[in-house]
């Protein structure tokens, strides 16, 4: 079963090269050694404080010693599950987030937190937050800052075209439509209306499935203990009018398989693009790349009748496998993550949303860039996903867009082959 589980979990993840591992931290003599495997510190311009805050722990805690391992989240997943099978190589404490969760906590790897957590400690997370880090009554990993989607736009630009925020996709299309154009007259397009993420990774996949869920388009359902597709009427239409932003109507920037996160985000940080669908770490690349876009940018929902994000919650999973010296040490270090900066440097320097009720009161997620953000938790996200083959549908769900932005396919052709191979990872799953 565990074999199956984990060739599941590699086919729905991108194939990465192996990279040196440390064996995992074994007490020597009175010293704790700690593995971090962590997404966070591959990013700038926050990464520097991972670092910062594990040296400062460390010289709080001359017995604990804290290695930072550097991993893209995209690769990560692939990486742990490429582990499982070893338990000695894998981390004490590994990077994941709500949408990736499910599937690590199928294979085991993920110890409960709540055992470690005292009642002060889990009462300062803000509404919800726990929730999107528990699945079937066990809290697979701990919160550091949420991320729902919503999408960032260029107020300025707004104004300048007369535009008012969408409420419909359809509104959001004769946006996009609006601002593109050649802005310096040379007769070709250099500024897109959408700043979409059309590489196929979790970065695009993700997107692309909030998408769907604004829609109404479920995708999976839970039926009495049995996954079920659950995609509607016109998840077809909706395929069209994704790849249509690219193929037909050209607000896209040029590329777009090869538009990844990082690449989407530098567009909007340098104004090549006017509107983009992400989290709000997308306001720190900006304003870290681009100063004068202070006081230019604002956010709004997801357009669409249903909620088209989850909360989104990211942070470190504690391994199963750790010792419990390691566990101690471990849980002490997280504490310590979220509560040693008042200026919060992690998460203001990102734009990540902090995942306590106090630290949400910080002024720098009071303005108009975060308005869309908070509006969105306000009005409710769904209810996180716990189909353990969400890496394995995000897979999927990359590949129909992939193929049809790259002309392999058409949208009929595209929908027809997600809708079997879906069928398919739900045999796996039931």
């Amino acid at each position: 079963m565990l074999k199956r589980k984990i060739a599941l979990a590699m086919a729905g993840l991108m194939a990465v090269s192996a990279f040196p591992m440390n064996v995992m931290a074994e007490e020597n003599g009175d010293k704790v050694n700690l593995t971090v495997m962590c997404a966070y510190a591959s990013e700038d311009p926050h990464g520097q404080y991972v670092y910062q805050y594990a040296d400062k722990f460390m010289e709080e805690n001359p017995n604990v010693n804290i290695e930072i391992q550097a991993v893209s989240s995209n690769d990560i997943y692939t990486k742990l599950a490429a582990m499982a099978t070893s338990p000695d190589d894998l981390p004490t404490l590994f990077f994941t987030s709500a949408d990736q969760a499910p599937t690590l906590y199928d294979l085991g790897l993920m110890e409960d937190l709540e055992g470690y957590l005292d009642d002060e400690t889990l009462g300062a997370f803000a509404n919800g937050v726990v929730d999107a880090c528990t699945y079937d009554d066990t809290m697979a990993f701990y919160p550091i800052d949420v991320q729902p989607l919503a999408m960032l736009y260029r107020t300025d630009r707004f104004e300048e075209k007369g535009l008012e925020v969408p409420k419909t996709w359809d509104e959001f299309l004769e946006c996009a439509k609006a601002l593109t154009e050649d802005s310096d007259g040379d007769g070709e397009v250099d500024q897109w209306g959408f700043s979409m993420v059309g590489s196929n990774n979790s970065s695009g996949q993700s997107r692309f499935m909030s998408y769907l869920w604004s829609n109404g388009c479920n995708l999976v359902t839970d039926n009495d203990g049995e996954w079920v597709a659950d995609l509607g009427d016109n998840f077809t239409d909706l395929l069209k009018f994704w790849t249509d932003m690219n193929n037909e109507y050209g607000v896209v920037p040029t590329g777009i398989t090869e538009v990844d996160y990082a690449t989407a985000a530098n567009y909007f940080a340098m104004g090549y693009t006017s509107m983009m669908l992400t989290g709000s770490n997308a306001i720190g690349v900006a304003y870290a790349n681009n100063e004068e876009l202070k006081g230019k940018i604002g956010s709004f929902p997801i357009p669409g009748d249903a909620a088209g994000t989850m909360l989104n919650a990211e942070g470190y999973a504690l391994c199963s496998s750790a010792s419990d010296e390691q566990k101690t040490a471990a849980v002490d270090f997280l504490k310590f993550f979220t509560n040693n900066d008042s200026d919060l440097m992690f998460w203001q320097s990102s734009g990540k949303i902090p995942a306590t009720t106090e630290a949400q009161k910080a002024e720098y997620i009071t303005g108009d860039d975060y308005k869309g953000y908070l509006q969105t938790i306000e009005n409710g996200c769904i209810a996180p996903t716990t189909f353990a083959g969400i890496s394995g549908l995000k897979s999927l769900l990359g590949d129909a867009y992939s193929s049809v932005f790259s002309g392999e396919a058409t949208n009929e052709e595209a929908a027809d082959t997600f809708a079997s191979e879906l069928d398919n990872l739900l045999e796996d799953y039931n």
